[in-house]
């Protein structure tokens, strides 16, 4: 399937896709011992995809802690619910692991939150973003991204959802995890991607169909 060449993706035409949902195992971690072992186990992949969630903030100036880690294999997503599974020892040690890849999208906010929560040196982090506008592509989003490389859309609907509810709704589960699934899918597709879009003449997303 090869990417879609015009520059820009217009609303409309990215709402007439097929909605992307990952239908892999999703892992709930809610303690820390389980947290350790985890992560340990995570320390085995070389590329992971990464997202993270927040309570969303309805007033001026108001933030609140991330409350979720994403971490996403090809078959299976683990959802770290910092609330009460903290920020474990070797959650800190594969966030700072150079061997593992963690492929994400806007990470320098997602990183600068979690260091907030605690300080720790990241590594091994690539950002999607980069690769995209490297390309010369202007919608470096997750949404705008999947639609042109995936041809799917991504559903946004609980974006702005209570990640710190004590309870989490399957709808809340199956997103957090397709927004860090998505990204292992589309590293690939990027590195691929040799065509310069900057160069590109005009032309509508719907005659590359």
């Amino acid at each position: 399937m090869n990417p879609i060449s015009t520059p820009r993706l217009d609303k409309e035409f990215i709402n007439t896709l097929p909605p992307l949902t990952f239908k892999g195992r999703i892992i709930e971690v809610m303690d820390r011992s389980s947290a350790d072992r985890i992560a340990l186990e995570l320390m085995n992949y070389e590329l992971l995809g990464f997202d993270t969630e927040s309570r969303p903030s309805f007033r001026k100036g108001v933030t609140y802690p991330v409350a979720l880690i994403q971490l996403a294999s090809e078959d299976t997503a683990w959802l770290f619910r910092l609330r009460f599974c903290g920020f474990s020892e070797n959650l800190l040690k594969l966030l700072s692991s150079t061997h593992v890849k963690k492929l994400g999208i806007g990470l320098r906010d997602d990183i600068s939150r979690l260091k907030d929560i605690r300080d720790f040196q990241p590594g091994g982090f690539i950002e999607l973003c980069d690769l995209a506008a490297d390309k010369g592509i202007i919608q470096v989003g997750a949404r705008p991204l999947t639609a042109r490389y995936l041809h799917h859309r991504l559903i946004k609907s609980s974006q702005r959802s209570n990640w710190a509810a004590p309870t989490l709704t399957g709808k809340q589960k199956a997103y957090a995890a397709t927004d860090a699934w998505v990204c292992l899918k589309l590293y690939p597709k990027l590195l691929a991607d040799s065509r310069s879009y900057a160069q590109e003449p005009e032309e509508t997303a719907q005659s590359e169909q």
